[in-house]
């Protein structure tokens, strides 16, 4: 468990200033003139002024990915069970490997030299549209580009319960601050209902993310790290309803956008690892933060100043913190301050989610990143980790965001995550990350049960 105590750390410390090197880009991407391309409606008429998005079938590529083994062992991960044929039904994952009856593939854990793939979703998982843009159009206005965001809303706003996971292609923007101005115009759409803007607040110390004119970016993960599907802030007393990430540029090779259906995740699982977590009263999500002005001789490893957290000075004052956290959802009884002006905050999930559409249970925590414990203080155990890790590659899928895709997932009932990619400075990959739909992550109307 080495490997993933150092992967769960460097998850904390990436978004650190005293962690990695921040991720900048050159001056070619964070200045560069937006270019030449169409934003006007696709009309018969030039005086026409309607913004929309068709359907769209097309293939989301590439249709499979290679999973490297090394990206498992190089952390500590349980690797996936390859499954016994490519014909494979419902799952994300192929294998290759030696031939078996009838000439099909196979099982590839009998293979020494086999591989696994994890091949693009369908439509049952990614609804996908395409702008309507007359390419000969001339570069967008600010309100063309609001008028987009207003109408990207109303698109997504009309599919998202069906699949999960709305992909949008095709759109103009081409660097933050033309982002900027969509976004606005999606929020400020009033139907069908008014869209509330979520705040990303990660379990590490530092109070955010990086950003580009005001945009947060992506994970500041490194590159050649894999960042496995998760759902965002599940770990927090509040988290958001829908995450999205808008593709500004790609990187010239990997960095695949992982996405998983949280239903079928907890039903691939054993039933001996949703009956620890049930027995054991759930989650108990846990940090530390110290006082910037009393800083500990060795700061606890994944820990900073609850001043940088909350984005205070360095003297800021407890009050001020205790603001802060109450704002993202924690109590008074959730914060504990010892005499040296450190803070422990503590929150406990069950470790399920309950589908408002359907009434499912889904599985909704972050147990695979590793060094969690149950409700009751208990540690996870080895295999259940492992079996977590391993059975979720079965239901998860890897397609490439290309410059002007906006991907909108509803972050209680789909995952999503990352994988390794080349950091090339000459394409420097950049997604651009924004939230909405605050909502407490832990269903009051369901206590912490034994689910079902």
């Amino acid at each position: 468990m080495a490997g993933l105590s150092l992967y769960l750390s460097i998850l904390l410390l990436s978004h650190s200033v005293s962690g990695f090197a921040p991720f900048t880009f050159p001056p070619v991407l964070r200045h560069r003139t937006p270019l030449p391309r169409s934003c006007a409606p696709l009309a018969s008429s030039a005086q026409a002024t309607s913004f929309s998005f068709s359907p769209s079938s097309e293939q989301l590529e590439p249709k499979e990915v290679q999973l490297h083994k090394e990206w498992f062992r190089n952390w500590g991960f349980a690797e996936p069970e390859p499954p016994k044929s490519k014909q494979i039904g419902m799952g994300g994952m192929g294998a290759g490997g030696a031939k078996g009856k009838k000439g099909k593939k196979g099982p590839a854990r009998s293979a020494a030299n086999s591989k696994l793939f994890i091949k693009a979703p369908d439509g049952d998982l990614v609804t996908v549209f395409r702008a309507d843009r007359d390419e000969s159009a001339p570069a967008c206005s600010e309100e063309d580009l609001a008028a987009w965001g207003a109408a990207a809303r109303q698109t997504f706003e009309g599919s998202l319960d069906k699949t999960g996971a709305v992909l949008l292609r095709g759109l103009p923007m081409r660097n933050a601050e033309e982002f900027g101005h969509f976004w606005r115009g999606c929020v400020a759409a009033e139907e069908p209902k008014p869209l509330v803007e979520g705040r990303y607040n990660s379990m590490g110390p530092s109070g955010g993310r990086k950003k580009l004119s005001g945009i947060d970016m992506a994970t500041n993960v490194p590159p050649a790290f894999l960042l496995l599907c998760h759902n965002e802030m599940c770990y927090n007393p509040t988290t958001v309803g829908r995450i999205c990430l808008y593709c500004v540029q790609d990187a010239p090779l990997g960095g695949e956008s992982l996405i998983a259906r949280n239903s079928d995740l907890g039903k691939s699982l054993p039933k001996s690892v949703s009956d620890f977590v049930k027995k054991h009263g759930g989650i108990l999500y846990s940090r530390e933060y110290y006082d910037a002005q009393n800083p500990p001789k060795v700061p606890p490893q994944g820990s900073g100043p609850w001043q940088t957290k909350c984005s205070l000075p360095e003297d800021g004052t407890k009050e001020q913190a205790i603001e802060f956290f109450k704002g993202m959802g924690f109590t008074d009884d959730q914060m504990e301050w010892d005499e040296e002006g450190g803070l422990k905050l503590t929150n406990q999930h069950p470790g399920f989610y309950t589908d408002p559409t359907t009434g499912e249970d889904l599985w909704w925590n972050i147990i695979h990143t590793g060094n969690m414990k149950a409700a009751d203080g208990t540690p996870f155990p080895k295999k259940v980790v492992a079996d977590i890790q391993r059975t979720g590659w079965e239901h998860t899928y890897a397609f490439k965001l290309r410059p002007g895709d906006w991907l909108v997932c509803d972050n209680i009932r789909v995952q999503h995550g990352r994988l390794p990619y080349l950091d090339d400075a000459r394409q420097q990959r950049c997604l651009l990350t924004v939230y909405s739909d605050p909502m407490p992550s832990h269903d009051a109307s369901v206590p912490a049960r034994a689910r079902r």
